[in-house]
């Protein structure tokens, strides 16, 4: 229900997604996991909890959002979870995701999933890089402004710092806008432009 879903907006960028990142260590001091918490829009947000309402009272609790929590994930793994780590210029695998669950309070749905790394990694000394982006911008994906990336675990030593893209102009905004919701695939001239629009998480280790 996330990449696929058909809502109540009819262009791109289809779904608005507020998001926070923290990057977890291990006991060693070994990055082992990128925890992701995404708030949605208001109107996809309301059109996503459609269903999932056991009491009818438009509070859906966090067990009635399991099965909609399962879908989101089950449809961002086609698309890497938007979610990309390379350590020394090099890409690194994630695991299945854990620990996933939605949350729909103040009229927003959040979902929190957690994407653990294949195995531990000594990043001391290295360049890393975790990127939080919709290259194809069906969903506009953009770090919050308050505190979006953390360290987390045992991560002394390490800093972290965010990079987010160049606004669009004004031109590009209005090509996508014409592009229905249903057009999931971009046209390589506006591909090229979404394609680097990259939230940027860089992590330094010593």
């Amino acid at each position: 229900m996330l990449p696929a879903s058909t809502g109540p907006a009819s262009a791109h960028p289809h779904i608005l997604v507020e998001a926070h990142a923290e990057i977890l260590f291990n006991a060693q001091g070994q990055m082992v996991a990128v925890a992701n918490t995404w708030d949605f829009d208001d109107a996809f947000s309301a059109f996503a909890i459609q269903g999932y309402d056991s009491k009818g009272d438009g509070i859906p609790t966090r067990a009635d959002l399991q099965p909609l929590a399962e879908v989101n994930l089950q449809s961002l793994a086609e698309y890497g979870y938007f979610t990309k780590l390379k350590v020394a210029g090099a890409s690194v695998s994630f695991g299945d995701p854990k620990d996933y669950y939605d949350v729909f309070a103040n009229e927003k749905l959040t979902l929190h999933f957690t994407l653990p790394l294949v195995k531990p990694l000594d990043v001391r000394g290295k360049a890393v890089e975790i990127d939080v982006y919709d290259p194809d911008y069906f969903a506009a994906i953009t770090f919050g402004k308050e505190q979006p990336v953390k360290l987390g675990g045992h991560s002394a030593g390490c800093e972290s710092s965010v990079h987010r893209p160049e606004p669009l102009d004004s031109g590009i905004a209005s090509q996508l806008a014409v592009i229905p919701a249903t057009q999931r695939k971009l046209p390589p001239g506006l591909f090229a432009v979404t394609n680097k629009l990259v939230n940027a998480t860089r992590v330094t280790c010593k």
